[in-house]
């Protein structure tokens, strides 16, 4: 932060009079020496053995203005480099400041908070505690990256100037000779030193120690420039790519833990060079590599008993970084998708290649969830309709199977760890955030965003079995569903849109909805329940959603004996939670003999948001909030004993029970504005709550009711 880098120029400036220097004394020479042995008026034996000599002292004299140039260049690209790197290390830093914290001089982050031991048992002062936390340790990686930027700049400095003074020529008979070859551009220099680590690993010969620990700092230097990594790639090639990948590979997965931390940091660089050098699309480079890269993905980089195709292994690198160019990830998904449709069930998994998945599109859309607005361009169905990648991945598309050599026959199933990376990518292009992020507050969305999540529920649902969904999807489409609790509120309620729903989202730009069918979106909520601890999310979060409903009403100066708009509240919170209730009943009722563990662990997972559902609530004003907090009533008992009373009176849908949850919203709320539980208006409410409470139920019922 201190250094005075204008101490580079002016050192560059005394490298620049050297090589002057030494380009008059070749002139000199060459006028008043070499000139002798060449013009004719010397001749004989002597002469002959001069010539050489004095050819290689000429030589040497322009090798060394070379040199001396070579390293004046690299002395003011240092300084430019570090002049840019430092601006964006103050950058950070003040940013950081001005989030609230402190930065040392020695770049230790630390909090604003002052320690108040009489407010150390305030959750709320917990809260703010865990908050700073986050956010020190945020900034704290933001600066350590920053220095590590200029580190690596550094040290790439070094190993430019080290080789600009390397002897390359070792014929000459001369072992200290200036070098006539010396790179004066840092970049290129550190992109050669690059591609020559690259061709020793990928010809299978290992580094020794001083390149094993040069070469992740090489890799991620180039990583940091587009030219360089273009450069570095353009030479490599994506044959060569995949080679390096996959050797890479090994080596970080031989079982040498000295070497494994090393091999493992140059495989996240290398990934890193992929990423910056496919930022431009419109780069001359980036059609050239797409069409190399089509070419190697298919290719069979193994044998052929026991392949290894090249998308697996390009994807499986890439799975080392996580900043990737929207265009480059849909162009690779297409790619990938247009590859596996013309051969059919090339990625079926005959062996296990650790650290090369068998999946590559599954993997690259677990890859591009990382970049949301690259997951809602490549799943959006668009306004049209057009694009299918949705319907081909959640209907059409044959996932990989695992095929396994038994005794005289071949046994085929499918991969448990299928749609893991669809099940993401859906979640970050419904959301726009990144998987399993905090929520804020619910909705709207983009139309791109509303799209995907309303075509995921249709096609999920297309054959009315919505109720039924992959282990692997529930999570991620359950958190979508938790993002748009304010649009599955409206649905489950029939407000906005019909009950029968719309084929297109309500609203637009950056207001818009899912208007699904009120059944689909019923069966597929029973589809995630299956999971506890997603179904107890989604029950958490509609509870916070419901106080806020009720927070949102007037509150009337007769102190509530006058009903005003409040019925319709309840009316609200009552058929939400009549649906939510009996969709847990089908799960318990579907699952005997674990129903008391589901129910038990639901209930752990949503009883005041346990872990990491404390996040997953939706921001409230404060009096909801308060509300929220307050609530004390485990739901699951409103759950099982919806589920007693189903499992004992099959026949009857209109015998309401599990009421006592909805009730305690309603009093809790009456309770926060000091109202009487007594009063007109608050019996009023609990009433419509009821009602509407079993007309929630028959719906769930009738959406899973079992097709005759």
């Amino acid at each position: 932060m201190t250094t005075d880098l204008s101490s580079l120029t002016t050192a560059a400036d005394k490298w620049d009079a050297a090589a002057k220097d030494f380009e008059g004394i070749q002139k000199t020479y060459d006028s008043q020496v070499k000139s002798v042995g060449f013009d004719g008026s010397w001749t004989g034996q002597a002469n002959l053995y001069a010539q050489p000599n004095m050819q290689q002292t000429s030589g040497q004299y322009a090798a060394a203005a070379k040199e001396a140039r070579a390293i004046a260049s690299l002395l003011r690209d240092a300084q430019a480099q570090f002049t840019d790197l430092r601006s964006k290390l103050k950058s950070v830093v003040a940013e950081a400041e001005k989030n609230g914290l402190k930065v040392s001089n020695d770049g230790t982050v630390s909090s604003a908070v002052p320690t108040d031991r009489a407010a150390m048992h305030d959750p709320d002062y917990q809260a703010v505690l865990a908050k700073e936390a986050s956010l020190r340790s945020t900034w704290a990686q933001n600066i350590a990256d920053a220095v590590q930027a200029f580190d690596d700049a550094d040290q790439g400095v070094k190993m430019a100037l080290t080789s600009a003074v390397k002897d390359t020529d070792l014929f000459d008979g001369n072992p200290n000779s200036f070098n006539a070859q010396a790179e004066g551009d840092l970049e290129k220099a550190e992109a050669k030193e690059t591609i020559r680590v690259a061709e020793k690993i990928r010809s299978g010969k290992g580094l020794d120690a001083n390149e094993l620990a040069e070469a992740p700092w090489l890799f991620r230097t180039v990583a940091q420039d587009k030219k360089a990594s273009q450069f570095v790639l353009d030479t490599i090639g994506a044959d060569g790519t995949i080679e390096l990948s996959n050797r890479l590979n090994g080596l970080a997965g031989s079982g040498d833990k000295a070497h494994k931390q090393a091999y493992e940091a140059i495989q996240s660089a290398l990934a890193g060079t992929v990423s910056t050098a496919t930022q431009d699309p419109k780069s001359p480079f980036y059609d050239k590599w797409r069409e190399g890269l089509r070419k190697a993905g298919t290719k069979n980089f193994g044998s052929k008993t026991d392949p290894v195709y090249g998308y697996p292994s390009f994807v499986s690198l890439m799975e080392h970084h996580d900043k990737y160019g929207k265009r480059f990830l849909n162009d690779l998904g297409d790619d990938i998708i247009a590859a596996e449709k013309k051969h059919q069930d090339i990625w079926t998994k005959w062996r296990d290649h650790p650290g090369i998945s068998n999946d590559p599109l599954d993997h690259l859309l677990g890859v591009m969830s990382k970049n949301p607005e690259a997951a809602t361009s490549f799943l959006d169905p668009g306004a049209n309709g057009k694009n299918d990648h949705l319907q081909y991945l959640l209907k059409d598309r044959h996932w990989p199977r695992i095929t396994v050599n038994g005794p005289g026959m071949l046994a085929s199933r499918s991969d448990p760890a299928s749609e893991a990376g669809l099940g993401l990518a859906i979640e970050a292009a419904a959301t726009g955030r990144e998987p399993d992020s905090a929520m804020g507050k619910p909705g709207p969305h983009q139309e791109g965003q509303a799209r995907v999540l309303q075509q995921t529920i249709s096609i999920l649902d297309a054959d009315g079995k919505g109720d039924s969904i992959a282990a692997n999807l529930r999570k991620p489409i359950g958190r979508a569903l938790n993002d748009y609790v304010a649009d599955t509120h409206s649905i489950f309620n029939g407000q906005d849109s019909p009950i029968a729903g719309s084929k297109d989202i309500r609203g637009s730009g950056n207001n818009a909805h899912i208007a699904n069918a009120q059944a689909s979106l019923i069966r597929v909520l029973r589809g995630v329940a299956d999971d506890d601890e997603t179904f107890a999310m989604l029950y958490r979060s509609e509870n916070a959603y419901m106080a806020g409903v009720l927070s949102s009403g007037e509150n009337r100066s007769d102190t509530g004996n006058s009903i005003g708009n409040w019925n319709n509240r309840a009316d609200e919170i009552g058929g939400v939670r009549g649906i939510y209730n009996s969709v847990g009943a089908d799960v318990i009722l579907d699952n005997r003999d674990n129903r008391v563990a589901w129910a038990n662990d639901t209930a752990r997972y949503g009883y005041h948001g346990l872990g990491t559902l404390a996040n997953k609530l939706p921001i409230l004003p404060d009096e909801a909030q308060r509300m929220v907090d307050s609530l004390t009533y485990e739901w699951s008992k409103d759950v099982i004993a919806e589920a007693n009373n189903r499992a004992r009176m099959e026949g009857s849908q209109h015998y309401a029970v599990g009421l006592d949850g909805t009730y305690e919203i309603v009093d809790r709320w009456a309770d926060g504005r000091q109202i009487d539980r007594n009063t007109v208006a608050v019996e009023s409410m609990r009433r419509q709550a009821k009602n509407s409470y079993s007309a929630g139920r028959d719906a769930a019922l009738d959406a899973l009711r079992p097709p005759a």
